[in-house]
């Protein structure tokens, strides 16, 4: 999450190459506004060590534009009539936030070795966005520290967050004090929920993490008003639902509740459901409903070790209350793939092509040395991301061998594509149209399938962006020991 002194960034240690970049840029700004529509918005800017050859520009989930950078690395984006809102711009494997009222005519520089430390914002909407990344950051830091602080007393660990937010707090109104007109609405809102909720987050973590930090066996009693905030939450704040901080905290503190619910009720033992169902009764805007929903079915298919019965509750209700048609579509094709790759056995049939045209079973790779088996995923961002952690996970872990599947490119579009991406061609092959077992992966879906030294399936429901793949993957070198 987030780094936070104000104007920490201090500019004058910017290259000065990237200074003239700016003025540069600016210049050129002003000498062409006149000549466009007074409604135009503008964010451009130059990334240094680009890790992907696009500029995603994002509302939401829903990728408004994209951008190539040109052979100076700078990319540019014009919109007419852009609505005043919170959107991303994603890179590579990195996204950050911007806020855009219309009329901005914005610029970023950043480097993607240090992507969100290096962000420094110019021209108009610079103040807002400064202040929204250094917000950012200094939450980020926060999380690190805070996980020192849950065995503090209730009053004690609440001092800490006082202390906190009442600095971010001052910070803001600095902020403002320096602005000529008034922040909108939205954007006090947005400065405030950066501030207030992942400090929210922290005291919904802290029974539980208290007890673990003191070793002790049950949970201590907290104070009647140690969660009065929750009052003044709107769960469902539809201009919110784009803003990590705010779903980060809906999510925990929801799971908090299944698990109350899971403790204090016998017959709720399984926590995704219990989840399910509060999702069900407290959520009302249908996209996030659905989301978290399908986060609970896909939680609970990643679980090796989850009884069938509870699995098979957990689908039902699903199935009963998704209104979303294509996550439901997702969902069946899941399970019906965890059905197919249980932990123990040997691959299924998934035949494909190598990169000399011949076709073969994907199986015949395995059993040698421990392997990942991941399909590329079908959105652009997302390939980014893969190929990122692809070339880390390479590199951390010589003794695993990763084998891509592609699904959704022409034969000549995916031989281009592994050339361009400096892929290992004998590492990489083209699923098999109309083969057997096609239909259950020829999805969208970053799935990724472990395989032990054996050549038998030790995880076989994980997505390359799990975040705790790493850990498997060394559970999949020690089995193999």
């Amino acid at each position: 999450m987030y780094k936070f002194n104000y104007l920490k960034k201090h500019y004058f240690l910017i290259p000065i190459y990237s200074l003239l970049f700016i003025v540069v840029i600016l210049i050129f700004l002003g000498c062409s506004t006149n000549k466009k529509k007074k409604e135009n918005t503008f964010f451009g800017g130059k990334i240094k060590n680009p890790k992907g050859e696009y500029v995603y520009f994002y509302q939401g989930e829903k990728v408004l534009d994209s951008a190539k950078l040109n052979p100076q690395n700078k990319f540019s984006f014009n919109f007419d009539n852009l609505e005043e809102g919170l959107y991303t711009f994603k890179t590579g494997s990195e996204f950050q936030y911007l806020y855009l009222e219309p009329q901005d005519s914005l610029l970023v520089y950043l480097n993607t070795w240090d992507f969100d430390e290096s962000i420094i914002f110019s021209g108009k909407g610079e103040a807002k966005n400064n202040f929204l990344i250094n917000l950012y950051l200094e939450q980020e830091r926060n999380e690190k520290d805070f996980k020192y602080n849950y065995k503090l007393s209730e009053e004690e660990f609440n001092e800490k967050i006082n202390v906190a937010t009442n600095y971010l707090l001052q910070t803001y109104n600095n902020l403002i004090a320096q602005e000529d007109e008034e922040p909108s609405e939205f954007f006090e809102k947005l400065a405030k929920t950066g501030i207030y909720f992942p400090f929210y987050y922290f005291k919904e973590y802290y029974p539980f993490h208290h007890r673990r930090a003191l070793n002790l066996k049950n949970f201590e009693e907290l104070s009647d008003h140690f969660y009065d905030f929750r009052n003044q939450i709107d769960l469902n704040d539809s201009s919110l639902i784009s803003y990590g901080p705010y779903l980060t905290y809906i999510k925990t503190y929801l799971y908090h509740l299944a698990y109350e619910e899971k403790e204090n009720n016998p017959k709720k033992k399984s926590l995704e459901l219990n989840f399910m169902e509060i999702v069900n009764q407290k959520l009302k805007i249908e996209s996030v409903k659905n989301d978290f929903l399908a986060s609970g079915v896909w939680k609970a298919l990643t679980q090796s070790k989850i009884p069938d019965h509870d699995l098979n509750e957990i689908e039902v209700f699903f199935f009963a209350h998704c209104s979303d048609e294509k996550i439901v579509t997702e969902i069946q094709k899941s399970i019906s793939q965890k059905e197919l790759l249980k932990s123990g056995a040997r691959l299924p049939n998934i035949s494909v092509m190598n990169n000399d045209g011949l076709e073969m079973m994907v199986n015949k790779f395995t059993g040698n040395q421990p392997t990942v088996v991941f399909f590329w995923p079908k959105d652009l961002a997302q390939i980014d991301f893969v190929h990122d952690r692809l070339n880390q996970l390479e590199k951390q872990y010589p003794q695993i061998r990763f084998l891509g599947i592609d699904r959704n490119k022409s034969d000549e579009e995916w031989r281009e594509f592994v050339k361009n991406k400096r892929l290992t061609k004998n590492n990489q092959f083209k699923l098999v149209k109309n083969s057997e077992n096609n239909d259950l992966f020829d999805d969208e879906m970053a799935l990724t399938i472990l395989v032990n030294k054996k050549g038998t399936i030790q995880n076989g429901y994980l997505f390359f962006n799990d975040q705790y793949l790493s850990n498997y993957l060394k559970n999949l070198i020690n089995s193999n020991l």
